[in-house]
């Protein structure tokens, strides 16, 4: 806004001074008018035609310029036989005498034929016998004696129209400073909620922005209740499906018959379904404006457990986080997306783990995290790697599971948005790379 006013300001005034030149211009060349045709009667005044028509004028017409060579005013009076020239206009070309008409006069300003601001007066002057002989009193001016007053009047004009456009500046960046003053806060508030800092809007804004202070809290208090509620509502469906489940496990007889123990399985395998399901539909209520989970200390938390349970393996993990990088999601959603990566990897790579973390935009640290894990195993092959996203696919049958990692890692970057890729490490086996986006 500020470079558009200036712009329009620079043009605006521009064309003002344009205009005020041209006027001042014009309003020279009609005092320079008036100036001729006051010299025109001075020479006149001081003008005598002869009996024989012959023209002699005083020494002193009553202007000194027209004593001095080349002093820039010239004057002529001519008839159709003589020609008086004032004495300022030696080794001067001055404009071939042309005849006016009694009683009339003309006026020219400078052009490629004339070199000067040119005004001639007709008169008819009578002589003794009473006849009237037509004399022409011509009056040149050099146009350099306009140049030191427009030259003056220009400068004063650019200088005062310069020193109005950048008062005028000035006050409009004043303006807008002030009226934008209460935007900026709002944007650093809005900002606070998606860096987490912050929850709601509390700062006080103009009644214009009061609207959209109220509607964007309630809809963050809108967000945060129906998360809550739907929360709710699925620990309870948890709850009230474990009872069931448990009245069928303990009806079971105590033997180990084949029928016992197929719905043994099948109960064990419901509650362990419903577990994850229940989880993934709660992974699917991720706030917009999720507070910033720390990414090191969770992932830290993850490789001491990990290295506890595979303490028999000497596991060596090494992490590669980015300083300060965070994550705007659910926190177990975080800790279960790594933890399933690290935890394959553990199974089914060898005995050296890389983890390592960043940011998707250095410029918007809230786009999101890239988290890979590679290991040193076996690696997949790449006719397998699209298989092993499927629910129930395992890498490695004599490695106990059920097939559901990678497939609970694809659902947890789908409601993210993000994208999931297998390739092969540089540490000779498998490397999962994750993406996660929070908007």
């Amino acid at each position: 806004m500020v470079v558009l006013a200036v712009v329009l300001l620079t043009i605006s005034l521009g064309l003002v001074g344009f205009a005020l030149d041209a006027a001042f211009h014009k309003s020279s060349e009609a005092g320079l008018h008036a100036r001729m045709e006051s010299l025109v009667y001075l020479v006149l005044a001081a003008t005598e035609v002869a009996a024989d028509g012959s023209v002699v004028v005083d020494d002193n017409p009553g202007d000194p310029r027209l004593d001095q060579p080349g002093s820039g005013v010239y004057a002529s009076v001519h008839t159709h036989e003589y020609r008086w020239t004032s004495p300022s206009s030696l080794g001067v070309n001055l404009p071939p005498p042309l005849q006016a008409k009694a009683g009339e006069s003309s006026f020219m300003i400078p052009s490629d034929e004339v070199d000067f601001y040119t005004f001639r007066y007709g008169v008819s002057w009578e002589l003794p016998e009473g006849e009237l002989l037509p004399v022409t009193v011509t009056i040149c001016v050099d146009p350099k004696e306009l140049e030191p007053e427009q030259k003056a009047f220009r400068t004063g004009l650019w200088r005062s129209l310069g020193a109005t456009g950048f008062i005028l500046v000035l006050a409009q960046m004043v303006l807008l400073t002030l009226g934008l003053r209460p935007l900026m806060s709002i944007t650093q508030d809005i900002f606070g909620i998606e860096s987490g800092k912050l929850e709601r809007l509390e700062g006080n804004y103009p009644k214009e922005l009061e609207p959209l202070k109220r509607n964007l809290n309630h809809l963050l208090d809108t967000e945060k209740a129906n998360q809550t509620r739907y929360r709710n509502a699925l620990d309870s469906l948890a709850h009230s499906l474990k009872t069931p489940l448990s009245v069928i496990r303990s009806s079971l007889p105590a033997d180990a018959s084949p029928k016992t123990v197929v719905i043994q399985n099948a109960v064990t395998d419901m509650q362990r379904l419903i577990a994850t399901r229940l989880q993934r539909a709660a992974a699917s209520t991720r706030r917009t404006m999720a507070q910033a989970v720390d990414v090191k200390s969770q992932v830290e938390r993850l490789v001491l457990s990990l290295k506890r349970v595979y303490s028999q393996k000497l596991i060596s993990i090494n992490v590669m986080i980015e300083p300060d990088l965070v994550f705007y999601g659910e926190q177990r959603d975080l800790l279960e997306l790594a933890g399933n990566l690290l935890d394959n990897a553990c199974k089914y790579g060898g005995q050296q783990i890389r983890l390592s973390a960043q940011t998707l935009d250095n410029e918007d640290p809230r786009a999101g995290v890239n988290l890979c894990v590679e290991d040193n195993g076996p690696g997949i092959a790449e006719h397998e790697r699209e298989q092993l996203l499927k629910r129930g696919v395992r890498g490695d049958e004599r490695v106990e599971g059920h097939g559901l990692g990678l497939a609970i890692v694809l659902e947890i970057v789908s409601a993210y948005n993000g994208e999931i890729t297998i390739k092969q490490s540089d540490l000779g086996g498998a490397r999962v790379s994750v993406s996660l986006k929070t908007r």
